[in-house]
Formats: C-alpha cells, structure tokens, sequence
C-alpha cells in the first residue's frame, strides 16, 4: 500500500474525511465532540501549504481512504516545563473498511520519518478515553501515556 504526501487539491477529500472522523469521535464523546457540518478545506489547504505541518495520506487506487496530520510543536514556555521540540500527530484516521489492513501503521511510519527529518524528539497524539481501540493501537505502536486530563462537573450547591 502507497503512503504519500498529499497535495494541496486533495484539501477537500481529505476535509471530507475529517468530516466522517468528527462523527464518529462524537458518537465516543459527545459531550466533548460535535460532529463537524462545515466544509473545513481551507483549514487542510494551510496545513498542506506550511512548511511545518504535513498530510499523510492512504488511497484506494482513486480515493483517499486515511489520512495523518502531522506539525512540528515545541512544550510550552513556562519556567518549569522541560523544552523539547516534537511532531504532534494531529490526526490519524482510516475509514472503517479499510481498517486492520496495517494502513494507520504506514500512516505512523510516515509520521515517525517527517519527525526524524524536522528533527523532532518524539510524536506525540491525543485520543479520546473513550477510544479503547485506538488506545490499545497506539500502545501496540510504543505510544505510552505522559498525561492524563480529568475533568468532573461543577457542584451545584444547594
């Protein structure tokens, strides 16, 4: 299977994509993700344009069927965090019939090949704790977890 940079004509079917992603992302966590209705090329177009970001795609002979977005990031400024230059894998997302056919794994081998070449330390990637399948992927890959975000309701008081 082929893994290729997109191009930056590929911005809509690859929105398109994302599209179906945030669907089913909202189906795990609704009450952190809506599904997107909005036509978000524009958005994909920059990142395919940066110098820093990048698109990695997967085709069925004519179609894109995944996709990775990648971006070069750094930790944060404050005095107490350790600096370290990495590649935030934004994205990764393989329809669900062409899944378990090692595409996200060549999509995370072209993820791991643009870090080593803008001299990234690690990747890094969020996933939703809902997204059990994912998880138990990425640890497959060596992703292990280096922060947890918790979150709980307001009290109401009485």
């Amino acid at each position: 299977m082929l893994i290729q940079p997109a191009t930056p004509n590929q911005a809509p079917e690859i929105a398109a994509l994302y599209r179906q992603l945030t669907g089913e992302m909202s189906a795990l966590a609704p009450t952190v993700i809506q599904p997107l209705h909005q036509d978000n090329a524009a958005d994909f177009y920059d990142y395919l344009i940066d110098p820093q970001s990048d698109i990695f795609i997967t085709t069925d002979q004519s179609r894109i069927v995944g996709f990775a977005l990648v971006l070069a990031a750094t930790t944060g400024v404050e005095l107490e965090a350790v600096f370290h230059r990495f590649a935030l894998c934004v994205d990764l997302y393989v329809q669900p019939a062409y899944r378990h056919q090692g595409r996200a794994q060549a999509l995370l081998t072209a993820v791991d090949d643009w870090a080593k070449a803008h001299a990234c330390e690690f990747v890094q990637l969020n996933v939703l704790a809902a997204n059990t399948q994912a998880q138990q992927f990425y640890q497959q890959a060596g992703f292990l977890p280096q922060q947890l975000t918790l979150t709980r309701p307001v009290r109401q008081q009485p």
